[in-house]
């Protein structure tokens, strides 16, 4: 049986065991077939993962997803991580024990809710890491650098936000502003303390529904500017990222208020 065929299979019978019908269990897009995609790792993949995620982003059926694609997990991990070690690694820690405090998805986790531990063994996990970091998920539409896409206002106005995550923008875009180093480490610091802050802000349970959406689709646009600044290798690259953020930042205030 080929691995397509065979891949269309698991996932199918995987997302009927997550409460899904049979019709909208049909297969997703498949990953662009490589070396990787016939290796253990991508077997462990399908058997472990696909039970709750999609490979990819398959439009049509984003009403059934119950938790983010595999391939917006690389998206969002790989630009933080220093080397294949680092993200497997990260990777790992995560599937071990899932927290909102190490999670590097905090929207996914505010939509689909924080993932359950699982019984899996630690070589298995690392095994399925390593194959994610490679994988050519082949042409699929990048979200990470579009910032605005479904954001839009509340009947022409701008949204309502309680006035502490006002001042914690307000705080962010500050910091952002004032900072100057020729300390790459000091640059990669401030990427992780403006991650967590965003974070907080993303993970405040009081916004649900459409406000949160809005919320989520801002941070979405940032997110990737957020995790490269973290991994920044040169005060350039840093100062790049820094820059790039300082602009998205201000941006806030055309929907937030």
């Amino acid at each position: 049986m080929r691995i397509k065929t065979f891949s269309i299979l698991l996932i199918a019978a995987s997302l009927l065991s997550c409460g899904t019908d049979k019709k909208e269990a049909e297969a997703t897009p498949q990953a662009k077939p490589n070396e990787t995609a016939v290796s253990e790792g991508y077997r462990q993949m399908q058997q472990k993962c696909f039970i709750c995620h999609f490979e990819k982003m398959d439009p049509a059926k984003k009403d059934v997803m119950i938790a983010p694609p595999m391939a917006r997990v690389q998206e969002h991990y790989k630009p933080s991580a220093a080397s294949n070690e680092a993200f497997v690694e990260t990777i790992t820690k995560w599937v071990l024990n899932p927290s909102e405090t190490n999670a590097l998805m905090p929207g996914a986790v505010r939509k689909f809710n924080l993932m359950p531990k699982l019984p899996y063994e630690e070589a298995d996990i690392k095994l399925i890491a390593e194959t994610l970091y490679d994988l050519d998920f082949g042409a699929m539409p990048k979200m990470r650098n579009h910032q605005g896409a479904g954001l839009k206002l509340n009947a022409g106005k701008k949204w309502k936000l309680n006035p502490g995550t006002i001042e914690q923008v307000k705080s962010i875009s500050q910091k952002l502003g004032d900072f100057t180093s020729d300390d790459v480490s000091a640059y990669q610091q401030l990427g992780r303390e403006i991650f967590d802050n965003a974070k907080t802000i993303l993970l405040d349970k009081s916004y649900t529904g459409p406000i949160f959406d809005q919320i989520h689709f801002f941070f979405n646009g940032i997110e990737g500017n957020m995790h490269l600044l973290i991994a920044a290798r040169t005060v350039d690259e840093a100062k790049k990222h820094q820059t790039l953020l300082i602009e998205k930042f201000k941006k806030f205030n055309d929907f937030f208020e």
